[in-house]
């Protein structure tokens, strides 16, 4: 199973997502890689900094002109790999889309953002929907911020692309910002806090996906 968390618009959480997944899903006891697809390979600083206590990722870095060659043969070895997918190249995302069985789409909810996803699923997620024949995922808002209207909006006109949307909401919360930091997941970072209780939705939220 090939998990790509991917958006062509930068700063909207997507390695955030992906190493708190992928921490996520080895402290299950799955056997997990993350690629690091991003040019700016936070995916791999994030493991760098990664304590020995906690439960082992994989990290490489992967450029996106090789995911499809070089997958084939990695992803047989794991049971999952995750895909941080970057973010303002098309290439690099289009790439991430047609290499994963199931794609997590974080989004904020704005009026740009809303514009900015739709934009990415004209060009790139229904070019390769028309190769494929279907691409399976899902959107995430991410960094809300609790109870504004701008929000509120944001998330409708974005749901309106008609595209499948976790029920799970990620707010802004700087035990995120702590714990990536650190090289830990917010579950072994601050195990009790509300972005935990996030984590934890969004975790079994998408094990009901995929």
């Amino acid at each position: 199973m090939v998990i790509s968390v991917v958006n062509q618009k930068g700063g909207t959480g997507k390695t955030t997502v992906a190493t708190n997944l992928a921490a996520t899903f080895a402290g299950n006891d799955t056997d997990i890689l993350l690629v690091d697809a991003d040019p700016q390979q936070s995916s791999l600083d994030w493991q760098k900094d990664r304590p020995d206590k906690c439960p082992h990722v994989s990290v490489v870095g992967l450029p996106f002109a090789n995911l499809h060659k070089e997958l084939g043969r990695i992803k047989k070895k794991y049971d999952l790999v995750i895909i941080d997918g970057g973010g303002r190249i098309t290439a690099n995302a289009r790439a991430a889309v047609a290499v994963a069985d199931f794609i997590i789409v974080p989004a904020l909810a704005s009026k740009p953002d809303a514009m900015s996803t739709q934009s990415f699923f004209h060009e790139v997620i229904e070019d390769v929907a028309a190769i494929k024949g279907k691409v399976a995922g899902a959107i995430l808002f991410t960094m809300l911020k609790s109870g504004t209207i701008f929000n509120l909006l944001g998330q409708k006109q974005i749901k309106d692309l008609g595209f499948p949307v976790f029920d799970t909401l990620i707010y802004n919360r700087i035990t995120y910002q702590e714990a990536i930091s650190q090289g830990k997941s917010v579950f072994e970072h601050k195990p009790k806090s509300i972005a935990a209780q996030e984590m934890q939705n969004l975790y079994d939220e998408l094990n009901g996906c995929i």
